[in-house]
């Protein structure tokens, strides 16, 4: 089974090294959303989607906050050899969400200095963002059939609420806290995260 790594909003494929190196067992595979010359969530997933639909081998996809969303949202297309998915900090429905609303307007008032600080790109932040404003996955989070974990960690609380909505609609789902865990946890908490991936991967389907 391989593993395929799509990484959040201002982090890039490094993000997911440490985890990937844990779970080398597995062959894997980390995807860079937002190359040079891709700069939206819609053209991110059309490139994302193209390249899973030619993926030759039964694949598990891994995705954390705007990986977590794309994985989900993929959960929808045809991907003969997806199996299962690993979604951590999800967000479910952000249209009418008015801690978004808040963090896009921080987003727009912040210098491009503070992002570059982070290695992440404002444009790209904020471009995102706006996209991402009327996101609503109830209906395929209730469609979806495959085998998945939900990780969240304890002090991420704006997604444990949504992840325990997603949970609840999910019919083939397992969710597990990780103490102490902030939002992102695939460079925060690399190694718990790996072990309850690999427990669930182990786990008969």
């Amino acid at each position: 089974m391989k593993l395929i790594f799509l990484h959040g909003l201002g982090q890039s494929s490094e993000s997911w090294e440490e985890v990937q190196d844990l779970l080398a067992d597995y062959p894997s595979e980390i995807l860079e959303l937002f190359p040079s010359g891709v700069c939206s969530y819609e053209e991110a997933k059309k490139r994302v989607a193209k390249h899973l639909s030619e993926e030759n081998q039964p694949f598990v996809l891994i995705g954390l906050s705007l990986g977590a969303t794309l994985a989900l949202e993929l959960s929808s297309y045809d991907l003969p050899n997806l199996q299962a998915l690993v979604l951590s900090g999800c967000p479910l429905k952000l249209a009418g969400n008015i801690l978004f609303k808040i963090q896009l307007m921080i987003f727009k008032l912040l210098p491009k200095s503070f992002f570059e600080k982070q290695g992440a790109d404002k444009t790209l932040m904020v471009g995102v963002s706006e996209e991402l404003k009327t996101l609503d996955l109830t209906q395929i989070a209730q469609n979806c059939h495959y085998p998945s974990l939900l990780i969240c960690g304890s002090k991420d609380l704006p997604n444990l609420i949504s992840m325990r909505k997603i949970y609840q609609l999910l019919p083939q789902s397992q969710f597990q806290i990780i103490p102490d865990g902030p939002h992102t946890l695939n460079t925060a908490k690399p190694k718990e995260f790996a072990e309850k991936t690999k427990s669930f991967l182990e786990t008969p389907k």
